[in-house]
């Protein structure tokens, strides 16, 4: 199997988009890649925007479901339940009850901190973490390099599609 075969059958859609032969060859065949290459960046972009405002507004309206109907859909939902059931089958899915466990729930984390430090240091937790930016602001200062574990790339002419 050729790469196009093998691009149709991953991609059917860029199949017609592409001649068989299409290869860059001038101003025009380098214009028409760059062009797809910019619009598909392009439409990505929009498909996050939209899946975002959609994600948050189907959020918002199970909010609101569940805080219009909750109440009522659970009181409705202990009346069905007869015996040792803790589920109701519906159509659209099932409600129905479960233990939760205890859990503890913060609402000020800087106050069980300074508890924890006290009480229980083995929940507090120290990140140490690499600063790539002062590493780099130490290296264009100096040129100093980390004895192991990093490396100077060379400068070099990167290519790039906008």
């Amino acid at each position: 199997m050729d790469a196009r075969s093998a691009t149709a059958l991953a991609h059917p859609d860029l199949v017609h988009d592409a001649p068989h032969e299409f290869h860059v060859t001038d101003d025009a065949s380098a214009n028409w890649v760059v062009r797809r290459i910019v619009e598909a960046r392009a439409y990505l972009a929009r498909i996050k925007d939209w899946a975002e405002r959609e994600t948050r507004r189907v959020q918002r309206e199970e909010e609101f479901f569940f805080r219009r109907f909750g109440e009522e859909l659970e009181a409705w939902a202990r009346s069905q339940l007869r015996g040792r059931r803790k589920c109701v089958a519906l159509p659209a899915g099932r409600i129905g009850f479960r233990r939760a466990a205890a859990k503890l729930t913060v609402t000020n984390p800087e106050a069980v901190l300074r508890w924890a430090r006290k009480h229980c240091p083995e929940a507090v937790i120290v990140i140490e973490r690499l600063s790539k930016s002062a590493l780099n602001k130490r290296f264009k200062q100096d040129g100093e390099v980390p004895d192991a574990g990093a490396h100077v790339e060379p400068e070099r002419e990167a290519f790039y599609v906008r």
